[in-house]
């Protein structure tokens, strides 16, 4: 036998074992995380929180670089409904290298590539939350991460570019959320949340509640404050900071307890003061109105707003106005006041 045929048997047999090794590893792998037990696990979750979860192919395992399953065509909805909530082209779900020995499913990091966000079907999904019943606070045990998603409204793109990563969600333990995104317009939104979660049986609170970041055409902002959740679309928010440059002093609030929502807004900068309170929908349906009349209609109702404006000193074209004050009460139903409300005491267990 040849020197040549002996190294080519010799290479071939080496690749053959190769293969076979590679091979027992990945159904080893397989056998060891068992997928189906990780996807039954982000089921039942879906589930408990009444929403369908459904995959487009079964996942698959992945040991490198960190042990988890890959999963292809994610899809998150409203039960009997055809348009998903939140879908995504890909992901992973990240487990502990223990999850190999085969113990108790968890889930350390779940992250979505290519995510869609569908405005409606959410406010379709939080419109079937009970309101008489208690909310509940999702746990993750080490984060969440969204890459490169969408956030979509009436078929139109809102928000795309969306980066989303989340840290450890338990109830008395500091929360960070990050995040950024492109408008229309292509402009950056960078904003971080941090706050800590606390929950009782009648509401979820974040208290305290930091939000600061960069709003386009709006510069750097930084509020603090609280904000809580009393079951389905009851709502609760306080917030207070600055923003802009100069500074702007802003105290901003809004309420969805009683059926009615109602934003308030009060700004305040040397020489200029707003002051506005108006039902966010209702103002968005008008806007959306205006939008859609063209020229050549009869001119639209006043906004639906109860707001007043003062500045000190007005310049424009060669106009000069000093002590201009503005007000307008067009509102369905105007606020008594317009001041947002100082923040009270929660009643939740720390």
């Amino acid at each position: 036998m040849s020197l040549r045929r002996r190294t080519r048997i010799l290479l071939l047999s080496i690749g053959g074992v190769l293969l076979a090794l590679l091979l027992g590893a990945l159904l080893a792998v397989h056998l060891l995380l068992q997928p189906q037990r990780f996807t039954q696990l982000l089921e039942s979750a879906a589930s408990t929180a009444g929403l369908r979860l459904t995959l487009a192919q079964p996942a698959s395992p992945e040991l490198f670089p960190s042990p988890g399953l890959v999963l292809q065509g994610l899809s998150l909805s409203v039960p009997a409904h055809a348009t998903p909530m939140l879908s995504a082209s890909g992901g992973k779900i990240f487990v502990p290298w223990r999850a190999l020995l085969g113990g108790v499913p968890v889930i350390t990091r779940l992250q979505l590539d290519g995510a869609q966000i569908d405005l409606d079907e959410l406010d379709a999904y939080i419109a079937t939350l009970p309101t008489g019943k208690a909310p509940w606070l999702p746990r993750i045990s080490t984060g969440v991460e969204i890459n490169d998603g969408t956030l979509s409204s009436s078929g139109q793109t809102v928000f795309s570019a969306i980066n989303i990563s989340a840290g450890q969600l338990e109830p008395g333990r500091p929360f960070v959320l990050t995040l950024s995104a492109r408008n229309a317009q292509a402009q950056i939104l960078r904003c971080q949340l941090q706050g800590t979660p606390r929950s009782s049986a009648s509401v979820v609170a974040l208290d305290p509640l930091k939000l600061s970041g960069t709003l386009p055409g709006y510069g750097d902002f930084t509020l603090a404050g609280q904000a809580r959740w009393l079951g389905g679309s009851r709502v609760q928010l306080a917030l207070q900071g600055s923003a802009g440059k100069p500074a702007m002093q802003l105290r901003l609030g809004f309420a969805n307890t009683s059926g009615t929502a109602q934003m308030n807004i009060d700004a305040t900068r040397p020489g200029q003061h707003l002051q506005a309170s108006f039902d966010p929908a209702t103002l968005l349906a008008w806007w959306h109105g205006a939008l859609a009349s063209g020229r050549n209609l009869p001119p639209l109702t006043p906004p639906p707003l109860a707001a007043s404006a003062s500045v000190a000193q007005f310049d424009a074209a060669g106009v000069h106005i000093e002590g201009l004050s503005v007000h307008v009460d067009a509102s369905a139903a105007p606020a008594t006041s317009s001041s947002v409300p100082k923040k009270s005491a929660l009643p939740v267990k720390r």
